[in-house]
């Protein structure tokens, strides 16, 4: 947003913590959310703690319950993943595509045996031509070396 400044030059300004209403520590919680993705409440405390002093996990965890809690809401509590002990929490502020995708970190791959699409059969197929051209490409570099016997 551009500054009340008046100059020569257009000056600008952050005003997501006005707009939004949020305190010192939400703010330091939400851009740690914007900036790297899906993390877990100990993984917010630490990099967050840098902008903003949080005190305590607990803390934390009731930051991202009021960031829940909100008319709109800003951050959501992702599914815990098979293997994780911790839930991730999410930054909302976008289009829903990246809710969608989310990070590498936050989506499950789908189990092979279960694909329908026939994926399967095309990374196989070009498996084989791989292999194949793989095979033309010994001989020719064989027969290259004759040459030079």
């Amino acid at each position: 947003m551009q500054s009340r400044e008046s100059g020569r030059v257009a000056k600008f300004c952050h005003t997501l913590r006005e707009k939004l209403h949020l305190d010192e520590q939400e703010l330091a919680v939400v851009a740690e959310l914007l900036l790297r993705g899906a993390q877990t409440p100990g993984e917010l405390r630490s990099r967050a703690d840098r902008m903003a002093r949080l005190d305590s996990l607990a803390s934390t965890e009731e930051i991202l319950r009021e960031l829940i809690d909100r008319d709109t809401p800003l951050v959501i509590k992702l599914p815990r993943q098979a293997g994780r002990k911790e839930n991730r929490y999410m930054h909302l502020l976008g289009d829903e595509g990246s809710l969608k995708e989310g990070d590498e970190t936050t989506a499950a791959a789908p189990p092979v045996a279960r694909d329908s699409s026939g994926r399967m059969e095309l990374l196989e197929e070009e498996l084989a031509a791989l292999r194949r051209e793989l095979a033309d490409l010994r001989q020719e570099f064989e027969a290259f070396k004759q040459q030079f016997c």
